[in-house]
């Protein structure tokens, strides 16, 4: 009784966070809101499925269900020439399960040009024969442990950069979660705050100039206004529609409240036959209906294939594809690969 009782008061916790929080216009560190994994081909509806190694980016309370260790590798052709990759892994102890996970947002080299001066009718933003880069790079730790049978609890903490050619910018973060099977059937719950931690300002070479106008001494230093991480709440539910001993259909939703954008309902299923065999599909509802119109309403379209292998008594293996549509920016495929031993 004490347990649901804490869940529900949670649950209220939340809903008044959801009521009270004020958008916060412009983030940092998007590539915190690139969703990874299986996950992705079933809507982003993942925080009360939470039974793999992707879980430290969705849940960290799900690690607890682990029985094996896990790696995790996804990789994603996101928007335009940007890449994201990510990997995790899982080892379940007896004190609890602890991960480890890295992601990198990378962009390659790009050319850098200067602005064209009105005044003058010649053109100066042609390149100058230099290039620079761009990436964002997040490294994460997570511990999750079992508090009863039925409820999950899980942290992690991450380390997140930024870097434009010689800038840069750096912060902290904390992702907590729960996971509670219910007990009713295969009714399961899930919550979780992620992203919860410091701002981000940029510094570096780039930031330093000389004011030929004033003439100071030392030389001046543009200053960047400080972002927040990207803060995100979770809740969601999971049922199996259909649940047999090798076959399943799994419905799952998700209510997400962004600190910076609209907040969505995600919702998504997976059909599995005889455990080998894998389709995900789902979509991501934006409650704004002006702004969905305006992104178009085939954003949000997910779908993905998943197959499963056993190559030995001791490893098996889940390679899974997935397809996010994104209208006007066209689709973003991604690839996940778990290994599990």
């Amino acid at each position: 009784m004490k347990i649901r009782n804490g869940l529900i008061l949670g649950l209220i916790l939340v809903g008044i966070v959801f009521g009270s929080m004020a958008k916060l216009g412009t983030t940092a560190a998007p590539v915190l809101k690139i969703g990874v994994g299986r996950a992705t081909g079933m809507g982003e509806a993942f925080v009360a499925v939470a039974d793999d190694a992707s879980s430290a980016f969705w849940n960290p309370a799900g690690l607890s269900l682990l029985g094996s260790r896990q790696i995790v590798f996804n990789h994603i052709n996101w928007i335009a020439d940007v890449n994201h990759e990510f990997i995790t892994f899982a080892l379940p102890l007896k004190i609890g399960t602890i991960g480890f996970s890295v992601t990198a947002l990378t962009m390659g080299e790009m050319v850098n040009t200067i602005l064209d001066e009105v005044a003058s009718p010649a053109r100066e933003d042609t390149g100058t024969g230099l290039t620079f880069g761009a990436s964002q790079l997040v490294f994460g730790v997570s511990y999750a442990r079992l508090i009863t049978d039925r409820l999950a609890f899980g942290i992690t903490a991450k380390g997140v950069n930024e870097r434009i050619w010689d800038n840069s910018a750096s912060g902290l973060g904390m992702d907590i979660g729960l996971h509670y099977n219910t007990g009713f059937k295969s009714l399961k719950l899930g919550m979780a705050i992620s992203n919860f931690g410091s701002e981000m300002s940029y510094t570096g070479r780039q930031l330093d100039f000389a004011d030929t106008l004033q003439n100071t001494d030392p030389p001046a230093t543009y200053v960047t206004q400080p972002s927040p991480l990207p803060v995100l709440f979770r809740f969601g539910l999971s049922y199996n529609l259909i649940d047999r001993e090798k076959d399943y259909l799994l419905f799952a939703t998700d209510l997400v409240h962004p600190s910076d954008v609209n907040e969505t309902v995600n919702i998504g299923f997976e059909y599995c036959s005889n455990r080998l065999l894998f389709l995900r599909a789902g979509y991501i509802f934006n409650t704004d209906s002006e702004y969905a119109s305006d992104v178009g309403y085939q954003t949000g379209i997910c779908a993905g294939l998943g197959v499963a292998f056993k190559i030995h008594n001791q490893l098996d293996l889940k390679l899974d594809v997935g397809y996010r549509m994104i209208k006007y920016l066209g689709g973003s495929p991604r690839m996940t690969l778990n290994l599990g031993f």
